[in-house]
């Protein structure tokens, strides 16, 4: 059995097939699709039929939070679909392991607050303002504080394979599909997650990482569809971010 799987989807054709530049023999790499004339030399091509007939978004986090459907490994990188992957993994998921901890979230380099993400969606990417206060309205009725600082981003996680991290992911899901309208999931998955996380399991061991984990020379985050790489962020937050409340040094790849 492979040490981790590193895994990666893509539905709709979003984005452009983007196949990992060197792999580790210890490694298992996983690309769920619902294009089943998608081919590969480097990832194993999984269709998920049970899938169809949903919407792109709700395949996406049917997939996103249920990494282990996939996985047959004790550990799951998941990478999204806009990450090219140049070099072996292995020192992320080495670095991981010994840390000893539960999951490894990115923390959002640029906004540490779920009320601050709200108000940008909103302002910059055509977030429904009806959804933000559906989403505030849950959030009053859970007692959470929109000023708690633990924002964490879905580009990339790192997921043991346990009962915890299981429930996180199912209790995400759940919350996701009960925010949905017309039987579509709700769009902004990241908040909700990070809501999950810091509400219901400040318990757990955290491996924070940063950004740059993404964007240097292992990985490179493209523009949607393209292999135009995205700018690094060279906010304050690039090398320390807030984890449940407290400002925490990130792990970055060197």
């Amino acid at each position: 059995m492979a040490l981790y799987t590193v895994l990666m989807y893509n539905f709709n054709n979003y984005e452009i097939l983007r196949e990992p530049e060197e792999l580790d023999s210890e490694a298992e790499y996983i690309y769920v699709t619902d294009n089943k004339d998608l081919h590969s030399d480097k990832w194993k091509i999984v269709v998920d039929d049970s899938l169809n007939g949903l919407s792109p978004f709700d395949k996406c986090y049917r997939v996103r939070f249920n990494l282990f459907k996939y996985a047959s490994s004790p550990v799951c990188i998941y990478v999204d679909g806009s990450i090219q992957i140049h070099k072996s993994l292995r020192p992320l998921y080495d670095a991981f392991i010994q840390s000893e901890s539960d999951i490894g979230l990115n923390v959002h380099p640029t906004r540490c607050t779920l009320r601050d993400e709200y108000e940008t969606w909103v302002k910059l990417r055509n977030y429904s303002r009806y959804q933000q206060l559906k989403c505030y309205a849950m959030f009053d009725a859970a007692q959470y504080d929109l000023s708690y600082k633990g924002l964490y981003q879905g580009t990339c996680r790192i997921v043991k394979n346990t009962y915890i991290n299981q429930h996180i992911d199912n209790t995400t899901l759940q919350f996701l599909l009960k925010l949905g309208s017309n039987n579509i999931i709700e769009r902004l998955d990241q908040t909700i997650y990070s809501f999950v996380v810091n509400k219901f399991f400040q318990s757990i061991t955290v491996f924070p990482f940063s950004q740059q984990v993404f964007q240097n020379n292992y990985m490179t985050w493209m523009h949607h569809n393209t292999k135009s790489p995205i700018p690094m962020c060279h906010d304050q937050y690039m090398n320390t971010g807030y984890v449940f409340n407290k400002l925490t040094q990130l792990f970055t790849l060197k």
